[in-house]
């Protein structure tokens, strides 16, 4: 009897376990369509512990739907931080080459028909063949960059002469002079490296023209490459000037607010890729070198508004010298006529404390950062 009723009890455990087992399967189970209408992205482990293994993965697929209501703050946080940038960015996109070979020919085909205009290069042959055309302006083009590496070393006699004169008590340097040493001292450093690519792939000179100009030196220019290069800098100027034009008001409030502060306090990050941008200087690299070539540049621009104002505030100059001259200053001359660039640079040079600067009583970099902050904000 003992032995029949622990049989007996044996299995009614046995078929209730699984029944107990069940409705906790039961119970478990229920609550996801409850919960899955509510906050589904909530409780992402429950689907899948009451799914087999192998649909873990199709639970899984509607996770990426979260990021959508995390990353649009993302993207304002990242917009708001870099919208003094996003002009700029846009300017720069919009004015650049397309990266196409037949933009490339073609750009190289106008730059040699108007260079033939101008009579710097010879035109080929009218009755050539193809293959004859091609290998004649090659032949020109060697021709034409030989040459201007053969006058920067005439080039360099001239400038050994001016400062053999100035050092035997004579005149002083002009402006002209000046700025004739200052390019020559430029197109020095470039003499082997260009040398090199004439020497070794020729043919890819129209692709430093068009995407690294600066290789170039000022002797090894064709007139209309060097009007798409200085287009080019000018649209980015004038994108600077445009689309970072609260960052140059900020700047100016921030040095009306501390009259004795150094250049370094008035330009915070942004603000220095604005300064350098509008002065046409290289906006990327650490901080610290664009703070380098800012105070070079600057430093420039006043022993130059030196010379300008000894040189009867700049009468002499020529439209292209003129408008050159105020591109260096920051001066957006895209959207203004000839006629006014005359009075642009008599306006900055009237501006500008020569005199206090010479004696050590103005800081000259700090002074024109205020003034082109000023000017370009539109309250100077």
């Amino acid at each position: 009897m003992a032995l029949r009723k622990a049989c007996s009890a044996w299995h009614v455990s046995g078929r209730t376990l699984p029944h107990r087992h069940t409705a906790r399967l039961l119970s478990s189970s229920a609550p996801p369509p409850n919960t899955t209408p509510k906050p589904a992205k909530d409780q992402p482990s429950i689907p899948p512990s009451s799914l087999p293994a192998r649909k873990h993965k199709v639970e899984l697929r509607p996770a990426p739907v979260k990021p959508p209501s995390t990353a649009p703050p993302a993207k304002d946080a990242s917009s708001k931080l870099s919208s003094s940038h996003s002009s700029p960015a846009s300017e720069k996109s919009s004015t650049d080459i397309p990266l196409t070979p037949k933009a490339v020919i073609e750009a190289t085909k106008h730059d040699y028909e108007d260079a033939s205009q101008h009579g710097i290069l010879a035109p080929p042959p009218v009755d050539a063949s193809w293959a004859g055309r091609l290998f004649h302006q090659a032949k020109e083009l060697f021709k034409f960059y030989l040459r201007g590496l053969k006058l920067i070393w005439t080039n360099r006699n001239r400038v050994q002469e001016m400062q053999a004169r100035v050092k035997a008590g004579g005149p002083p340097l002009s402006r002209w002079e000046t700025r004739f040493i200052q390019t020559y001292k430029q197109d020095a450093l470039k003499l082997i490296p260009f040398a090199m690519i004439i020497i070794v792939i020729e043919e890819i000179i129209p692709l430093v023209v068009m995407y690294a100009p600066f290789l170039l030196p000022s002797t090894c220019i064709l007139p209309s490459q060097k009007e798409r290069i200085d287009g080019k800098k000018r649209d980015k100027q004038a994108g600077y000037a445009l689309g970072m034009k609260s960052v140059f008001e900020e700047v100016r409030q921030r040095a009306l607010a501390q009259a004795d502060a150094p250049v370094e306090k008035l330009l915070d990050r942004t603000a220095l890729i604005a300064m350098n941008g509008i002065l046409r200087l290289q906006t990327f690299g650490p901080p610290p070198l664009r703070l380098r070539l800012l105070k070079k540049h600057l430093t420039a621009i006043a022993q130059d508004d030196a010379l300008l104002k000894k040189e009867d505030m700049g009468a002499r100059l020529s439209p292209a010298e003129l408008r050159e001259a105020l591109d260096e200053r920051g001066i957006v001359t895209s959207d203004t006529t000839s006629h006014l660039w005359r009075s642009q640079l008599q306006w900055w040079l009237s501006h500008v404390d020569v005199e206090g600067e010479q004696a050590g009583k103005v800081d000259p970099v700090r002074h024109r950062v205020v003034l082109i902050a000023g000017q370009v904000a539109g309250s100077a």
